[in-house]
């Protein structure tokens, strides 16, 4: 139990200084608040993992394996959340064209993926836990989708339960390949809800 109340340390200690990071940067322009956290998410774990015995202490690169599982798998999971979701249209916050598809498929996986698996994923890991680890590490990062989704509260509860659902799959990919499946299939997962939006021609997007 003591391990779970020093990962939410760990998971606080990040989270808190980039969400403040946002915020002041959201004052300026709220497209570049989602940029600016997904960053020093990024930086902040990483500079913790080092610290705290370095990559390899945290299981982040095992390897090359389970990657097109995991694409497959982020992929279609998410297409079917997001195909039985309503459209929302685009988030306010998310850059328009390329800087969009940038953060959605190369920013917004890696960061989360390093402080949600990397950093909180692998410290429970390494001290022999295996599924509440990964169950831990999903709720933990889907739990911020609530503030970050306007609408109902049944609209916000949907995004809250998928992105566990992504964040539980990636995290079961990140226990046995370490940080590049969990990466491929978050991003992949980002790229089924950017096709959906493309079906849907919603008009930021054509």
């Amino acid at each position: 139990m003591v391990e779970f109340f020093l990962a939410l340390l760990l998971w606080l200690s990040v989270f808190v200084p980039s969400s403040m990071l946002a915020s002041i940067t959201a004052k300026r322009s709220s497209r570049r608040a989602s940029p600016a956290m997904q960053v020093s998410m990024l930086l902040i774990s990483t500079v913790v993992i080092w610290l705290m015995g370095g990559p390899g202490k945290f299981g982040l690169f095992q390897g090359w394996s389970f990657v097109f599982p995991a694409f497959f798998l982020g992929f279609g999971v998410s297409l079917v959340l997001n195909l039985l979701h309503r459209d929302t249209g685009v988030p306010e916050f998310l850059p328009e064209g390329i800087g969009g598809f940038a953060l959605l498929l190369l920013l917004a996986p890696l960061g989360e993926e390093v402080f949600n698996r990397g950093l909180v994923e692998g410290y429970l890991l390494r001290h022999g836990h295996f599924w509440s680890a990964i169950l831990f590490s999903a709720f933990l990062f889907a739990l911020p989708h609530w503030m970050a989704v306007e609408g109902s509260k049944g609209e916000k509860a949907y995004t809250v339960l998928g992105a566990f659902v992504i964040g539980s799959l990636a995290g079961y990919f990140f226990a046995l390949g370490g940080l590049v499946p969990a990466f491929i299939l978050h991003s992949s997962a980002n790229f089924a809800g950017l096709t959906v939006l493309k079906l849907r021609k919603t008009p930021r997007y054509k």
